[in-house]
């Protein structure tokens, strides 16, 4: 077995995350740039990666500096989103920072999502929650204000964006969305939303948000182009060194079948291979054979979603038709 690293950086990934650092590279003070792609695309280890190259060496911050954050949007307000917690998050990452993020995307090492789950052990402490119980959102937000511009902030990432869209009643998703937007404006810096498809709820409807925002599409690869078709093929040989199979052949032979069963989407792939790989230690055998990789498949209404999510996404990408 050859062991593969824990990024592969497919074609998808590498031209996602170069017009990532291009919006970032020329953002303008208050820019928003949108990170969308489908569950498993690769979203959090491009954020990771993009934190790192943009950061820069820390010898060269400045003391007391921090160029970038990372913080997470999760529905804790009975599965809705919470903006005074939200607010919370952004005042923690910039009054106790955490570093981690740039060792692990210097090594390649750990999880991309490591960062927040300290985080998530940080809210639920004492001194936070006698902060978030005694202070108002606006309160946290202007000592947020207050901390960001001293530590010369230039942008923040938010991974799971999607979660904003949870709102109250009649709520607009659009509104948290304006907000966060004047927020950016206020200090000058980039706001990068990574988040699945639905995150478009944030800008629908909303010309401003629109305008003034960049969009970078994390693909997934389609059957219906030559040169996806290529690409996934590769994909599949490279992920698959992770695995023994019965036959050598078997990966390419059996790829038609794997790419209905993933939507073309690279954490589906290794998600599958991995299903395929339990089964065959459950069976008791030495490599994996076909009638693993057909009982990995997801179940029909799981493997409905997923088409369904990934229509969702091409709809998204696709410019509309102007006649003329």
């Amino acid at each position: 077995m050859v062991l593969i690293p824990r990024l592969v950086k497919h074609p998808a990934f590498e031209k996602a995350g170069a017009a990532l650092m291009r919006a970032l590279d020329s953002a303008a003070p208050g820019q928003i740039i949108f990170v969308i792609g489908l569950s498993g695309s690769g979203k959090s280890e491009l954020r990771q990666e993009a934190m790192w190259k943009y950061a820069g060496q820390p010898e060269a911050w400045g003391v007391g500096r921090l160029p970038v954050i990372s913080v997470r949007a999760t529905p804790s307000d009975k599965s809705y989103f919470s903006p005074k917690e939200f607010m919370g998050r952004l005042l923690l990452s910039v009054h106790e920072p955490n570093l981690e993020w740039f060792r692990r995307a210097r090594d390649a090492t750990g999880l991309p999502d490591g960062i927040h789950l300290e985080m998530e052990s940080k809210l639920s402490n004492q001194a936070w929650n006698h902060l978030s119980k005694n202070r108002s959102e606006m309160n946290m937000r202007a000592l947020f204000e207050r901390t960001a511009r001293a530590r010369s902030l230039r942008a923040i990432f938010i991974e799971e964006a999607a979660s904003i869209t949870h709102v109250h009643g009649k709520q607009q998703p659009g509104d948290h969305m304006v907000n966060y937007m004047c927020l950016a404006e206020e200090l000058g810096v980039a706001l990068v939303l990574f988040g699945v498809p639905r995150v478009n709820a944030l800008w629908q409807g909303n010309a401003e948000v629109r305008r003034r925002s960049k969009f970078i599409y994390v693909q997934r690869y389609r059957a219906d182009k030559a040169e996806d078709r290529t690409s996934f093929a590769r994909l599949l040989l490279t992920v698959s060194r992770n695995h023994s199979f019965a036959d050598s052949q078997l990966v390419i032979r059996t790829a038609a079948r794997t790419y209905h069963a993933t939507a073309g989407v690279f954490g589906e792939v290794k998600g599958y291979f991995e299903r395929a790989d339990d089964i065959r230690q459950d069976a008791g055998v030495d490599a994996i054979e076909d009638v693993h990789l057909a009982q990995a498949i997801y179940p029909d209404s799981e493997l409905s979603t997923l088409h369904q999510d990934a229509a969702l996404f091409d709809r998204l990408v696709t410019p509309a038709t102007c006649k003329a």
